[in-house]
């Protein structure tokens, strides 16, 4: 027995070791990649800022060219000839690398292009006409097959018969991408950021210049450029994991705000990846294996199990452990209220076998989570979230259920469980493992289970509560125009008035339907220029009659010049509405006199942001809910006043519109304010 209990101790003290030795390198690996992801990032936002001023020579000579549309338009031949030569004068001397310029009609063929030949005669089926043939405005960088950048704008046309202008054709600068990755932070040396620029797509349009040595960096030149930025992120960092050549990196992507444009930055891990951190790994499984079979062995010698049972039991523990996969993560708080950024430090190789992803497309967070079908997730935040969350809301382990596809396709459920091993100043370290437990839903039948179906009952119900004020104002708008038709002739002008408000409305309320439904999943949101002032008197000329009804004073200031924000014009007289309605109910318990909602346009706190406060005087709202107030179904309302899914509505909108959103109390029982900051488009 002494023999026993020494053996056991001895198995314990090799067990800590390694796991001591482990702990020591995972923070020095932490570390590292931190370094890494921090560069890339710097190098990103650096490009970032870069980029419009190395456009700013193509979009002036898009300028020039719907200038000269509008000129032709008014038979001003000298202006026109005027405006032709000093674009012949730019192009000639290739000033900021403007290459060519053309313009082409309705139908995208080319009508002007003084350099024949620099660009197709037609353009009717490409990508960019088509995009800017149904309503963009803003201008698109796009490669072109026969090599260069044309940056893109439309040429507006005569009004159509809702007053909306039309598409008369496009104006077109061709731009050569030397000097546009000029532009762009160069890598210097090895572990220096290589930058590239990409479009929606995901295709390369420009590099920054490479390295002169550095095998790695030239690998990077050469890698094929991950998936855009998905819709409502303004950033991520990610690091890859060391592949076959041993070479880990650091990758940062942002997008640009006015293009559908992210920049991405790689930095190589010099230290040579996370090969110190698998070999601790490895170490620490021998250890443990070692330790027991050390066990198995004296048990076997005292005869406490049958001899002939300890490869069967060893067998059983193997097929026990194969079916699962351990990870570790670091969770790092993101932008003030934009949630957290998961970094995947490290996974087993059962992943592979498991799940049939591979460890690297794990480690991609974004790529795991649309593999997800989010639609058979737990109602709430992802679990690594929830237990990252800060003060009592916080959980130390958890564990879901979800439908995951498979790279072959088919799909299988997924048990996940996760604990908190370490909550650190910014940061949270999680220990987590999967299970593939497809069998045991198909054979208990929890495919669908009671509580999803409940989670699509309330969420049905919300649809309800958001459509049913458009709805409403449809209503009544049709009952005005036919009361105005009813008048003849001199009714018509009315009515047609209140036929557009009802087409305006149906678009709103297919607007709310398509947001709802996209409420757990990833799903792009075109963005466009949106004026505040316009969406503020759209939104306050639907509600303005409900606040005045509640004798509330509106007090609208918007900062002069004030720029136009990257949004849906509809979505954002959404969020106003909602919020507004929310001031409202806030404000019913105050005197009459003393009820005001005060909305104020103003530059963000960063050169690149624009915010717009909605300041209240209501109670202000509970201290122990405002950790909360953004969670679907969550309301300090009673039950049939909300079903708490207005404001989890508006942090969706303002994610996908790469801005967010924040409540705050004004202090001392003066109200509350809601502080939305936008991307300037």
């Amino acid at each position: 027995m002494i023999l026993l209990l020494g053996s056991m101790a001895g198995a314990l003290l090799l067990f800590l070791t390694w796991f001591a030795a482990l702990a020591l390198i995972a923070e020095d690996t932490a570390m590292r990649q931190s370094a890494a992801q921090s560069r890339a990032m710097a190098a990103a936002r650096a490009a970032r800022d870069a980029l419009p001023r190395a456009l700013e020579p193509a979009q002036r000579a898009l300028a020039a060219l719907q200038s000269r549309a509008l000129a032709q338009a008014r038979f001003a031949q000298g202006e026109v000839d005027a405006i032709e030569k000093n674009l012949l004068a730019a192009v000639h001397h290739g000033q900021d690398g403007l290459r060519a310029v053309a313009v082409s009609d309705a139908n995208g063929v080319l009508i002007w292009q003084p350099q024949p030949g620099a660009l197709p005669a037609s353009l009717g089926g490409s990508g960019l006409f088509l995009a800017h043939r149904q309503g963009r405005m803003a201008p698109l960088l796009t490669a072109l097959a026969a090599g260069g950048l044309v940056l893109s704008a439309p040429i507006p046309g005569p009004a159509g018969p809702l007053g909306r202008g039309g598409f008369a054709g496009l104006a077109l600068a061709l731009i050569d991408p030397q000097r546009l990755a000029q532009a762009l932070p160069g890598a210097t040396g090895p572990g220096e950021p290589q930058v590239l620029i990409l479009d929606a797509e995901g295709e390369v349009l420009a590099r920054g210049r490479p390295a002169m040595s550095g095998a790695g960096l030239q690998h990077l030149e050469q890698a094929v450029a991950p998936g855009p930025l998905p819709a409502g992120h303004a950033g991520r960092g990610v690091f890859r994991p060391a592949a076959q050549d041993g070479s880990a990196m650091a990758v940062a992507t942002v997008s640009v705000p006015g293009f559908e444009l992210s920049v991405q930055a790689r930095v190589e891990d010099m230290a040579g990846g996370d090969a110190a951190h698998r070999l601790a790994l490895l170490v620490y499984g021998l250890a443990i294996g070692m330790s027991c079979l050390v066990v198995l062995g004296l048990l076997w010698l005292f005869g406490l199990i049958p001899r002939d049972g300890v490869v069967a039991a060893a067998g059983s523990e193997c097929s026990t452990l194969l079916p699962g996969v351990a990870y570790a993560a670091r969770l790092t708080p993101a932008r003030a209220g934009m949630g957290w950024q998961i970094s995947i430090t490290a996974a087993n190789a059962a992943m592979l076998q498991v799940t049939g992803w591979e460890v690297a497309d794990f480690q991609d967070v974004a790529k795991w989570q649309r593999g997800i079908d989010w639609g058979s997730y737990p109602p709430g935040p992802p679990l690594l979230e929830r237990l990252a969350a800060p003060g009592g809301e916080a959980l130390d382990e958890g564990e879901v259920a979800y439908r995951l596809r498979r790279p072959d396709g088919n799909w299988m459920w997924l048990r996940e469980r996760a604990r908190v091993v370490g909550r650190g100043p910014g940061h949270v370290d999680v220990l987590g493992w999967l299970a593939d437990v497809t069998g045991e839903r198909e054979a208990s039948g929890l495919g669908d289970d009671r509580g999803q179906m409940e989670a699509r009952g309330v969420m049905a119900a919300g649809l309800a509560h958001e459509l049913n004020q458009p709805l409403a104002v449809m209503a009544l708008a049709a009952e005005n125009a036919l009361e105005a038709l009813e008048e003849g002739e001199a009714g018509i002008p009315q009515a047609l008035l209140r036929l557009r408000r009802i087409a305006a409305q149906a678009e709103r309320a297919q607007a709310i339907a398509a947001l709802l439904r996209s409420f757990g999943r990833l799903e792009a949101v075109a963005l466009e220029p949106v004026c505040l002032a316009t969406a503020l008197r759209g939104a306050l000329g639907l509600v303005g009659g409900t606040l005045a009804e509640a004798g509330i004073e509106v007090a609208l200031h918007m900062a002069p010049g004030l720029a136009a924000v990257r949004g849906q014009p509809v979505l954002v007289e959404q969020l106003v509405v909602n919020l507004a309605l929310n001031a409202r109910d806030a404000m019913a318990a105050s005197p009459q006199g003393q009820r005001r909602l005060r909305i104020i346009g103003e530059p963000g706190l960063a050169a690149h942001e624009v915010r717009l406060l909605l300041r209240d005087t209501g109670g202000g709202i509970p201290a122990e809910a405002l950790e909360r107030v953004f969670e679907p179904f969550f309301s300090t309302k009673p039950a049939r006043q909300g079903m708490g899914l207005g404001l989890a509505l508006c942090r969706s909108i303002m994610l996908r519109f790469g801005g967010h959103i924040a409540l705050r109390n004004l202090g001392h029982g003066q109200g509350a304010e809601a502080v939305l900051t936008f991307q300037r488009a």
